[in-house]
């Protein structure tokens, strides 16, 4: 877990690339995990679901006590 002050961000990876775009589908994510804790994006391979959660995590949690998690299955 990475340290941020005095809060954790959970067990986020670190960006190696610049991400672009996809702010539409950030602001869904956002959305729904303003009224659910758990959000599953689903699609076919190579559309890019893990790093939109992993930006989307990065993001969001400031607002997470508890800091936030990616699972990957």
């Amino acid at each position: 877990m990475e340290a941020h002050g005095d809060r954790m961000n959970g067990s986020l990876p670190a960006d190696l690339t610049s991400f672009v775009g996809r702010r539409r589908e950030l602001d869904e994510v956002r959305r729904l995990l303003s009224a659910a804790r758990l959000v599953t994006l689903t699609g076919v391979g190579g559309v890019g679901k893990t790093r939109l959660a992993l930006r989307a995590a990065a993001e969001l949690w400031p607002g997470f006590p508890d800091g936030v998690w990616v699972e990957l299955a």
